[in-house]
């Protein structure tokens, strides 16, 4: 009879092959950066057993790693829904009624453009009364707010980014716009500064509802 064929080479099983190439990666990362793994491993294991528990900034931690969570989700769970139809459509409502406001304030003074009216000619005149009493620049504010709105509204990540991008140019144009309006009013505009220091946000109005700190109102 014919002589039995040879034995199979033993196959490696799925978790020895796999831990075979983990111990291989860990070995080039170490050539790789020069780095012991093995001893930054513990050195870290132990760096999160010391300290005491509850003073070591636990808080922070879960909070940035909720963060980090919740952004790779997309949403926030049990709250992204409630607030794109809750928060958004608000932002986008008070948005709409502040940019009504200004406008109905501005009276003759309403232009696209970032310079003054000329008073000489009877519509220009500085306003300091309604809306603008809370902030320089409300009808910028209320394009803030109603496009904030619709970006969690929408949950348009883009959205979000672009509204940055356009405070950004409205915070821009405001200061363009307000040496243009020294130019024409001089101290009058330069006391109104004074008086009403919030120029696009409206933080001394959060601060009073508790929302804010007044962190972004300037010091006199």
């Amino acid at each position: 009879p014919p002589p039995p064929p040879p034995p199979l080479p033993p196959v490696p099983s799925p978790t020895t092959a796999g831990a075979a190439s983990i111990s291989s990666l860990v070995t080039k990362l170490e050539d790789l950066t020069g780095v012991d793994l093995d001893n930054l491993s513990d050195a870290v294991k132990e760096n999160i057993k010391s300290g005491e528990a509850g003073e070591r900034g636990e808080a922070y931690v879960v909070a940035q790693f909720s963060l980090l969570l919740f952004i790779a989700l997309g949403t926030v769970p049990f709250v992204g829904d409630a607030l794109s139809f809750t928060l958004g459509p608000g932002l986008v409502g008070v948005g709409l009624v502040i940019v009504y406001k200004a406008a109905v304030d501005l009276g003759t003074n309403l232009s696209p453009w970032p310079t003054p009216a000329d008073p000489n000619t009877g519509r220009g005149s500085l306003v300091d009364t309604g809306v603008y009493s809370l902030m320089r620049h409300p009808m910028y504010s209320g394009l803030i707010f109603g496009m904030a709105g619709l970006s969690i509204a929408t949950d348009s990540v883009v959205r979000l980014l672009l509204t940055v991008a356009l405070y950004l140019v409205l915070d821009a144009k405001s200061d363009y716009e307000e040496a243009k309006l020294i130019g024409t009013y001089g101290d009058d505009y330069r006391a109104y500064m004074d008086k009403v220091q919030d120029k696009i946000i409206p933080f001394s109005l959060l601060s009073a509802v508790n929302l804010t700190d007044g962190e972004g109102k300037k010091e006199e």
